[in-house]
């Protein structure tokens, strides 16, 4: 995919997800909720300047002691021509719902680029999976969080 239309998927509107009535949709914003909720309390007791591997050990400890359902460095093979890829993407963690998958990319960098929102988006638009969250561990004094909604082919801040 050629780079302008990379940039063309960067989200520019924001949504709030939290005012549709749709269940399913509550109960996705409930538990991404929940989910950012357990990467403010990592960032909180480990800080920044760690490498992004402590993070993602740290975060699955929490989401294994508050029993939220996820897989660490989950392989997802594309499909072309509707059939799978040999290769595959390797996300961080993905938080396993009924009503969908959380797809949580982490980073330690002082500043998040182009480069780590586009493999975000091309995660989402892989997988086709309604959620991701982008989360950098390495800015000063908070965590930097971004939430990302995919549905009919268009990604959403939210």
């Amino acid at each position: 995919m050629p780079l302008s239309e990379l940039k063309d998927m960067i989200p520019q509107k924001l949504e709030r997800m939290h005012t549709v009535e749709d269940p399913k949709r509550q109960q996705l914003v409930q538990a991404t909720y929940e989910v950012v909720g357990c990467l403010h309390e990592v960032y909180r007791q480990l800080g920044p300047g760690l490498p992004e591997y402590i993070y993602q050990e740290a975060l699955a400890k929490l989401f294994t002691s508050k029993g939220i359902p996820f897989k660490k460095e989950l392989e997802f093979h594309p499909l072309f021509m509707g059939e799978p890829l040999e290769a595959y993407l390797k996300m961080d963690l993905v938080v396993e719902l009924p009503t969908g998958n959380i797809i949580i990319e982490c980073k330690a960098l002082t500043q998040l680029t182009e480069r780590e929102h586009y493999q975000t988006f091309g995660y989402l638009r892989a997988t086709q999976w309604p959620i991701a969250i982008l989360v950098n561990f390495g800015a000063d004094h908070r965590a930097q969080i971004e939430r990302y909604h995919y549905t009919n082919g268009a990604i959403q801040v939210f």
